[in-house]
């Protein structure tokens, strides 16, 4: 039986986020969200990520990142090249729980690009998953899921922000690494 906070097994694919406040892994769902997980794999592949800010900070709520072009959370596309974008992709089994990792988006239908968010806080996010009922542009795709570097999460959670939620000192995504568990 799925469970979203389970540690991946042989033959899943994970994201090794280094940033520089640490390292966090993350348990990706292609096989759940298919491009929507495909979307952030790519973007890692092509380097995208390699020292993109998260540029929003909410502690209690979550962190954002992936701008890699404008690196202020104007910019980014996705992983087929500029202009381009995907849509959402729900799946009853993911939700936003402490640690989930999703796209961010404009209220427009179609407009996932190279950003997303790692949920922080254990309770009080699940307005962000998408209602059985809803519309295509309601709710936010969940396409992972944090199993190490809760710690990472909760330091960068905490760091000094401005009033725009944007912090002080520079958060930084080093690198992102796609593996294959053995």
């Amino acid at each position: 039986m799925f469970r979203q906070k389970d540690r991946p097994v042989s033959g899943e694919t994970i994201a090794i986020m280094k940033t520089n406040f640490g390292t966090m892994k993350i348990r990706l769902f292609p096989e759940i969200v298919g491009v929507a997980a495909e979307n952030f794999i790519e973007l890692a592949k092509q380097g995208k990520y390699e020292n993109a800010p998260f540029h929003r900070i909410i502690s209690g709520f979550m962190i954002q990142g992936g701008d890699f072009t404008r690196r202020n959370g104007t910019g980014g596309h996705a992983a087929k090249g500029p202009g381009s974008t995907i849509g959402d992709k729900y799946d009853i089994r993911l939700s936003h729980i402490r640690g989930a990792v999703a796209w961010a988006k404009t209220a427009m239908p179609h407009s996932i690009g190279s950003q997303f968010y790692i949920v922080h806080p254990e309770e009080g996010t699940h307005f962000l998953d998408h209602p059985e009922d809803g519309g295509p542009s309601d709710g936010y795709t969940v396409f992972g899921q944090l199993y190490e570097g809760f710690d990472v999460l909760d330091a960068i959670a905490g760091v000094k922000t401005d009033r725009s939620d944007r912090p002080y000192e520079d958060v930084l995504i080093e690198s992102v690494t796609i593996e294959t568990v053995a």
